[in-house]
Formats: structure tokens, sequence, C-alpha cells
């Protein structure tokens, strides 16, 4: 039996503002009922049921069917990003030498660009936004920024240990993730089939390799 969040229950002394269990729980369902139905079929009362609340409380919280997908879009980023996300990002890299510490960080980039629902979705906004142009926020991926930042802040350390001479750190970690980025999505057919052990880690062993010649000191 579906639940309602609306003013009936904030009559009866609920709070009424935002309920952050309850939106989560919306995106959820609504990320399942968009991989499986696509944008256009995909129905809001549906993903209301999976949810288990009212529709009215779907539109309570999106406002309508397209704000629910840019957001359900955004949610899926943020919880691959989350993984990326330690009190001490990546320290264990501070140990090994700059190749095999971009190597390595150059996986994880692999690893989060092609987790399988977000790969999923990823195709869906390519197939839905020439349709639906409205869609095209979803679109502007750009590189994963949390881990642009992760690396940029590893890149800065190993500036100041005097073991590389990158001036922009920041530049410097979005050209990294950006080319594993575009290697990961041409050889996975963006997502569709896994790339094999030995093909990935050329892809971070070339990109490693770019970064130690560019701004070995």
């Amino acid at each position: 039996m579906r639940t309602d969040d609306g003013p009936r229950r904030a009559a009866a002394g609920r709070p009424a503002g935002p309920q952050p269990a309850k939106r989560q729980a919306i995106l959820e369902a609504a990320v399942a009922v968009f991989l499986r139905e696509g944008y256009t079929r995909a129905g809001v009362d549906v993903i209301a049921d999976r949810a288990r609340v009212s529709k009215q409380t779907v539109y309570n919280h999106f406002g309508d069917k397209e704000r629910l997908f840019l957001a359900a879009v955004d949610g899926e980023r943020e919880r691959v990003a989350a993984g990326f996300a330690p009190a001490s990002p990546f320290a264990e890299d501070d140990e090994a030498d700059v190749r095999t510490a971009l190597t390595a960080f150059g996986h994880r980039v692999l690893d989060v660009l092609l987790d399988e629902r977000a790969s999923a979705l990823r195709r869906l906004v390519i197939a839905e936004v020439a349709r639906h142009p409205a869609l095209r926020p979803a679109c502007a991926e750009g590189e994963p920024q949390q881990l642009v930042k992760y690396l940029a802040e590893m890149l800065g350390r190993r500036t100041d240990r005097g073991e590389l001479d990158v001036p922009a750190p920041a530049s410097a970690a979005q050209q990294f993730v950006a080319l594993v980025v575009q290697q990961g999505l041409y050889q996975s057919m963006y997502g569709t089939r896994p790339i094999a052990a030995v093909d990935a880690t050329a892809i971070c062993e070339k990109a490693a390799d770019l970064i130690v010649r560019a701004y070995r000191t």
C-alpha cells in the first residue's frame, strides 16, 4: 500500500518539509523504471507505485517527469562518486611511485565510468535527448569532478615533494581523467561490453605515461 506525505499527515503533526528518505526512494524507483521503460514510456504513476508513495508526492518533490529524470541522472552520478570520498582520499597512492599511483587511479576512474547502472542511464540520456531537447542538461556530464578533485590533490602533493612539476594540478587532473574516460567509453562501446583487464591496464598506463612525461622534474 502506498503512503502519502501530503497535507493530511502534516496536520497530524508530522513534518511537512523535505523528507530525504522518501525523496531517495522516489529517485531509486525512477532509475529502475526509466531504465526498464525508457523516458517516454515511463509513467509517474508506475514510479510512485514502486516507491510506495502517491503520485502527488512525486510531483510535490520534483514537479514533473522531466525534472524527476534530471534529478535521477544527478543522483546516479552522486551515488557513483560517493565511493571516492574517504576521509583521506587515496592515501595509499602516496606510497607508490608516480606512474604506479596514476595507473591505479586510472583503474578507479574506469570503475566509476563503467558502473553498470550509471552506464545504462548514460545510454538512455543519449537515446532520448534528440526527441526531448529539455533533457540536454543531463548530457553535461564532463569528467567526474570528484575524481578530478582528488587527483589534483594528489598531483599537488607530488609537486610539493619534488616528484613532479605540475603548475596547474586541476588542469592536469582533468586532462588525465578525460583521456581515461574517452578511451574507456570507446573500448566499452559506452558500457555495453566489459573491457578486458589487459586493455584497461593499457588505457591507464598510457594516460599515466603522458602525465609523467609532461610534468617530470
